[in-house]
């Protein structure tokens, strides 16, 4: 038996049968807005007669109906009981994926943030650092060879055995700049190699804390023992030296 009922929320019409009216108390979901309504109730007087004709016995049906409707519509879900399992497993999984995406999302962001903070720390404007917050300054500290430039260096021998190193270096960027590791190359009269040193930060500076200050130029004093780079290197043999700048060190001893 065919039987039409009628939206009252949209005016949608669609089909039923009377197998489909008995599994919900006549209870259904219009496909086109979503109404729940009593396909009961809204029987159409076309179908008066049908309708005289159908018998709605008082019981609860756990298979799955759908209505064909134009443009369609479909019946009440079934309680979270009568779902099979697997749909269960996803409704109750649903909220912890999406909470799950969400804190990932902001994970993300965050690390996003982190690596780009020098870079938008200047292009929203070189913040003002109070100097009692050293581990701020560090948080934005440039690289050394991103920040720093050499404005001038000298060689001096104190005694035989000891060379000074006097440097200046001068922080361009308007951020902190991270002590550099110093190369240091020892030449001769003709401009050869003699010996190559690598100088840590901790080498030449004691206070390491904070990071050079922005827009400031400091002189730096770096000292070579001769009998560590090599015994059989006389004082006379250098006369002058080379100077690279380097974030984590050079492969060099």
């Amino acid at each position: 038996m065919s039987l039409a009922t009628r939206c009252p929320n949209c005016n949608t019409l669609f089909k039923v049968t009377s197998g489909q009216l008995q599994l919900h108390q006549g209870q259904v979901r219009c496909g086109h807005c979503q109404k729940v309504f009593s396909g009961i109730d809204h029987l159409t007087a076309a179908d008066s007669d049908a309708w005289q004709n159908l018998k709605l016995p008082q019981r609860k049906s756990e298979s799955t109906a759908s209505a064909t409707a134009s443009p369609g519509g479909d019946f009440l879900s079934k309680p979270a009981s009568q779902m099979p399992r697997w749909r269960r497993e996803i409704a109750i999984a649903s909220p912890r994926i999406r909470a799950g995406s969400l804190v990932l999302l902001v994970c993300i962001v965050v690390q996003a943030l982190w690596w780009k903070r020098t870079e938008i720390a200047m292009a929203l404007g070189p913040p003002s650092f109070d100097s009692s917050t050293p581990w701020l300054q560090n948080l934005f500290a440039l690289p050394a060879t991103q920040g720093l430039a050499v404005d001038g260096s000298g060689l001096q021998a104190l005694d035989e055995n000891t060379l000074r190193i006097d440097l200046t270096l001068r922080n361009t960027q308007g951020l902190p700049s991270r002590w550099p590791h110093l190369k240091v190359e020892l030449l001769d009269s003709q401009g050869l190699l003699l010996a190559t040193k690598s100088l840590r930060p901790s080498d030449y500076q004691q206070n390491l804390a904070a990071p050079i200050a922005a827009r400031k130029t400091i002189e730096v004093l770096a000292y070579l023992n001769l009998k560590e780079l090599n015994e059989q290197l006389p004082e006379s043999a250098v006369t002058g030296f080379r100077l690279a700048l380097y974030d984590d060190g050079p492969l060099a001893p």
